[in-house]
């Protein structure tokens, strides 16, 4: 995961309507701009049936990063319009991680990955390879990002490696540094036994 690949020039803004810890597009552009085009985004049905697109807060970061989102305070244009500080600070009384996690996030999406929300329970991001089609195609990869001052539980690594292999994915480890700077590692295989497995593997051996 090292090679950086361009993205699209992207143009068009839409307005988004901020609903507690998601943004909505209703405009049908925006399934075509950043669902089909940008696989940023969630499908679905408003009250009237009519196809609506559910923006997470990360992906709301990285649209307004592009200036292709714009968000009022309170959903009302005659109050301030957001920025990416005003989008970030918003969003992070929901997670307080979400700064580090846009970081990951943000990174991936410079290699030319297409990276979907995660499983949750810790694995935040399923990331395909480039050029696969995430409605038809499995992802790839696992990310599993870990920050500072939370030190990793064995017992968590250890599920997660098993959720990873189970579904026949690579999990990766994703950190942040001080320089804010994202560092992945590769996680093969991990396994904790526990004390009566250990006494089991000791009388094979024996």
């Amino acid at each position: 995961m090292t090679e950086d690949l361009p993205e699209k020039t992207e143009k068009v803004q839409l307005e988004g309507i901020i609903e507690e810890d998601k943004v909505i597009i209703t405009d049908k552009k925006g399934i075509e701009e950043f669902y089909r085009t940008s696989y940023i985004g969630t499908i679905e049905k408003n009250s009237n049936g009519q196809e609506i697109l559910s923006i997470g807060p990360i992906e709301a970061l990285l649209l307004c990063e592009r200036s292709r989102i714009l968000l009022w305070e309170s959903n009302d244009k005659n109050k301030m319009l957001y920025d990416f500080e005003n989008i970030l600070t918003y969003f992070t009384q929901f997670d307080e991680r979400l700064w580090h996690k846009y970081i990951i996030y943000s990174d991936l999406r410079k290699r030319g990955y297409i990276v979907r929300a995660g499983y949750g329970n810790g694995i935040d991001f399923r990331v395909y390879k480039r050029g696969a089609d995430f409605e038809k195609d499995s992802a790839k990869f696992l990310i599993f990002p870990v920050f500072e001052g939370d030190p990793i539980e064995l017992r968590d690594l250890d599920k997660m490696s098993r959720v990873a292999m189970s579904s026949r994915k690579d999990l990766i480890v994703a950190t942040v540094d001080r320089l804010s700077k994202p560092i992945y590692y590769s996680v093969r295989k991990f396994q904790i036994l526990n004390k009566e497995e250990e006494d089991r593997e000791e009388r094979k051996d024996g």
